[in-house]
């Protein structure tokens, strides 16, 4: 069966995080390394990273953190570059094998190839050692100065990264609707994947955010909904998580939050798609 995991909220111990994904019969999850109850990054003690660690390394086959919301390394002010670091560093220490970011927007500059600049040179600097850790690119909503919204912005990215293998995509349904893909229909689906391999390459999508919205095309806001409840709805969700030229792209979708048994019927919905 094709892998699927869920975005897993942090609000408490991330062995509690852990055990829930268990539950829900998850190969892997994605969370922050923000606790929502206090809107601060986690700082595990040496126990509580260990004990993690052996737990994770039994019952998962990957682990992506999310870069907070607080790193905008396309910008030319305010960066977070510091956060970046220690979110890495962190997750180093607990075995994550994949960091999906934001490329982010071009905060202080003038054109949006200032904020391509800015962001490759960040990503040479990271990846001239050898981290461990995956680097994977999402698609965004906005519009203006953000970069890798339009999908050619991922086409000047990769032209001036040193190390453009250790660089990854992950792609957001409910994003590229919101900015402006229309992805409703088989034709619409098709002609949208054949840009995906034009500006970035098919074998480089790593990760598909399979993902509803409330918002309509165009939007440019990026609001999620349940899967099937939302502009893109079900039949299309499961049309494009059945592609042919994606069907072994791993899936993990972002819901809005939800009791676990909730959660544990649309995963078992999604699975019989699968």
């Amino acid at each position: 069966m094709r892998s699927l995991g869920l975005h897993m909220r942090l609000n408490g111990s991330l062995m509690a995080l852990a055990n829930r994904a268990v539950a829900l019969q998850l190969p892997f999850f994605q969370s922050f390394f923000v606790n929502i109850g206090n809107n601060k990054m986690i700082q595990p003690t040496k126990q509580e990273v260990d004990e993690f660690v052996r737990y994770a390394r039994t019952h998962f086959s990957q682990l992506y953190v999310h870069g907070s919301y607080w790193i905008n390394l396309a910008s030319l002010v305010h960066t977070g570059y510091t956060v970046f670091k220690k979110e890495m560093a962190l997750a180093q220490r607990l075995s994550f094998t994949h960091m999906v970011l934001h490329p982010g927007t071009a905060k202080g500059a003038v054109t949006k190839r200032e904020g391509i600049d800015a962001l490759a040179r960040v990503l040479n600097t990271i990846n001239a050692v050898d981290h461990g850790l995956m680097i994977v690119l999402e698609n965004t909503a906005h519009g203006n100065l953000a970069v890798g919204s339009d999908l050619s912005d991922f086409s000047l990215l990769f032209e001036k990264l040193d190390k453009p293998e250790r660089v990854q995509f992950c792609l957001d349904t409910a994003h590229a609707h919101a900015f402006g893909y229309e992805l409703v229909t088989e034709a619409q689906q098709n002609a949208f994947i054949a840009l995906i391999d034009q500006y970035i390459g098919l074998s480089r999508v790593q990760l598909i955010h399979l993902n509803d919205t409330t918002q309509e095309c165009g939007s440019r806001i990026d609001q999620h909904a349940i899967i099937g409840q939302g502009q893109l709805g079900r039949a299309s969700l499961q049309r494009f998580a059945q592609h042919p030229l994606l069907s072994s792209v791993p899936l993990i979708m972002e819901l809005p939050t939800l009791e676990f048994e909730h959660e544990e019927q649309i995963l078992n919905d999604v699975r019989q798609w699968l």
